[in-house]
């Protein structure tokens, strides 16, 4: 955005955490929703019935068990966020879907030339400041635990990325099992409901850990 649009014009907003709030509003409803009930559930594992989670295999066979259905319902949450409508002053109430699709057909797939909304130094530093979030205590409190070490000095006049960006990489294990030994699993497992709910992820884990063990016991 700054390469295309030039730079100190509020292209790209690199800065404060009060700039963030929308996108942290997001991912507090998706914590909610879907992320934080598996870690829960992950967290049981680990504490009552034998998730190793330095073992990699252990880490495999909970990718193997349950990924499938975190993304289901990753997949069906975007959708009904997509589709859900959003109230918006003095306007109809609208989706982003359909937000997005209709917009383009208004104003080009481009929209309008940043040319045309030059801000002034006040006005950069207000914007994208969600006023109504920054009211949410759960949405304050989330923004406290994962920016807290973000200073609330004025973000104008930074150019490019800042020095510390967040990274997580996650390298997925390798499959430790032989075709036939996958075969073997699945076949013990075939019955198991896979939905987030305690019974159903303490019971399904425990008989495909056994399972593993009896295949290869000294990998799990």
């Amino acid at each position: 955005m700054e390469h295309a649009h030039g730079e100190g014009r509020g292209s790209y907003i690199w800065g404060r955490s009060v700039h963030n709030v929308r996108i942290e509003r997001l991912w507090v409803d998706v914590s909610h929703y879907c992320s934080q009930i598996w870690h829960d559930l992950f967290m049981m594992l680990e504490l009552h019935h034998g998730l190793d989670a330095s073992n990699v295999n252990h880490i495999w066979l909970l990718h193997h068990l349950f990924l499938p259905t975190i993304n289901d319902q990753l997949t069906f949450w975007a959708e009904s966020w997509n589709h859900h409508r959003i109230s918006q002053n003095n306007r109809a109430s609208r989706s982003p879907e359909d937000m997005f699709g209709f917009d383009m057909l208004v104003n080009g797939f481009r929209g309008d030339s940043v040319e045309q909304f030059a801000m002034t130094e006040e006005e950069l530093e207000v914007f994208g400041v969600d006023w109504e979030g920054l009211q949410d205590e759960v949405l304050l409190q989330s923004l406290r635990r994962n920016y807290n070490n973000d200073g609330s000095s004025s973000w104008l006049g930074h150019r490019g990325p800042p020095p510390d960006l967040s990274e997580v990489i996650v390298d997925p294990p390798s499959g430790p099992l032989t075709s036939q030994q996958l075969a073997t699993l699945e076949e013990q497992v075939q019955g198991f409901i896979r939905q987030p709910q305690e019974a159903e992820v303490a019971l399904l884990w425990i008989h495909a850990l056994a399972s593993a063990r009896a295949m290869e016991p000294s990998l799990f």
